[in-house]
């Protein structure tokens, strides 16, 4: 098979798509709302779903085979959304908490599922209005997904870093790029997935959770990466929602590119020496921690390294250029130029704490978001911004 075909080939098998939350805010007061039931009766493409909130609504894309294709596929859904919730004054905002809305008062969704959920885990589920992007990469069905998952959890810092959007939290800066992430933290059965020996050892662990009825079916494990329990993908389900449609397109397009890179064994292994698997998988939460926390500004621990810690910038800049054979194979290419303008140009937190900097307001750090969730759709209201914040 020629280069061409190669390349075809992996697009093929390795294809990607993605789900986003948006935030339903008022038109004027940019306060959450729970009218999720109100958009949802007038969708007409039946592609918008709603959460266990009511003000939450979730799309996902059809399977893409490039960043270009996950692009597009999520500017047609943003704008789809957008004028869905504008008929009835509402704006939709992508980023991983709202600044200041209080989470009391809020109306949750009546569906079974969602109904056992707030019955069982009370309180959390009760004020849980955070918004995720979840990123599902197929992998062929011939391939143990085990030993890839294995591969790729080393990296989930580093896609934590990029797609930080949630710094403040019921009016108050929290000290935390994605609180979010801490939030989401409370929920049993989720963080950095055990290192496990195989897919029978996987099976044998979802097994005996649902023997002693700790989990009602296999969705209930939450880990930051997991075998989706459906489809024959890995879910990479810890990031926080992008404002920039182009940055989450560049994530998904890198996250596709780990996956690809371990299955064809030109991944790294996350493996420092000296430290057990145990030891390992506390660091690889210590790090997880520290993403949330400090955004692109972090140190991961690095045993191995000098001074046993490097900056998450580095890291993820090493990781780009391991995989930008991969990324050129699949195509993505351009997904080198886009990561390297978000390092520099800075996360969804960094541009929002800059907005707040400047006006002192979290009203405007919410229009600002608003416009950024519709930049380039063709709903935008700040044509000339891409120079902005």
């Amino acid at each position: 098979m020629g280069d061409m075909g190669r390349a075809s080939g992996l697009r093929e098998a390795f294809t990607v798509g993605v789900e986003e939350e948006y935030q339903l805010v008022d038109e004027e007061a940019g306060e959450l709302r729970s009218r999720a039931r109100d958009v949802l009766a007038f969708d007409w493409s039946a592609e918008i779903r709603g959460e266990l909130q009511e003000t939450t609504l979730e799309v996902g894309t059809r399977v893409c085979t490039s960043m270009e294709a996950v692009e597009q596929e999520l500017k047609r859904l943003r704008l789809q959304v957008a004028a869905t919730a504008a008929a009835h004054d509402l704006r939709i905002v992508a980023a991983g908490v709202h600044p200041f809305s209080r989470w009391e008062g809020h109306e949750r969704s009546r569906e079974p599922r969602y109904v056992r959920i707030e019955r069982e885990f009370g309180r959390i589920a009760r004020d849980e209005h955070n918004f995720g992007m979840h990123i599902h990469v197929a992998v062929p069905e011939r391939l143990d997904r085990i030993p890839l998952l294995n591969a790729v959890r080393g990296y989930i810092p580093h896609l934590i870093a990029l797609c930080c959007s949630s710094p403040f939290y019921e009016g108050e800066e929290t000290g935390y790029a994605s609180y979010r992430l801490i939030l989401w933290r409370r929920w049993p059965g989720n963080g950095v997935p055990p290192l496990l020996e195989s897919t029978e050892e996987y099976r044998r662990y979802v097994d005996v959770l649902l023997r002693a009825r700790a989990i009602p079916d296999e969705r209930s494990i939450y880990w930051s990466v997991r075998p989706h329990a459906i489809y024959s993908t890995l879910e990479f389900r810890v990031t926080d929602t992008c404002p920039r449609v182009e940055d989450a397109a560049a994530v998904a397009a890198l996250t596709r590119a780990l996956v690809v890179a371990a299955a064809l064994g030109r991944l790294p292994a996350w493996a420092p020496s000296g430290f057990s698997p145990g030891a390992a998988h506390a660091l690889l939460a210590e790090n997880e921690w520290r993403a949330a926390r400090d955004g692109l500004d972090a140190w991961l621990v690095a045993p191995d390294a000098a001074g046993a810690r490097v900056p998450v910038r580095e890291a993820i800049r090493e990781l780009v250029d391991h995989v930008a054979p991969v990324l050129d194979s699949l195509g993505d290419g351009a997904a080198l130029e886009r990561i390297d303008a978000l390092l520099e140009r800075g996360n969804g937190a960094d541009r929002m704490r800059k907005v707040y900097r400047d006006s002192g307001d979290l009203g405007v750090v919410v229009r600002w978001l608003a416009s950024e969730t519709l930049l380039g759709i063709g709903l935008d209201r700040r044509r000339t911004q891409r120079g902005a914040a």
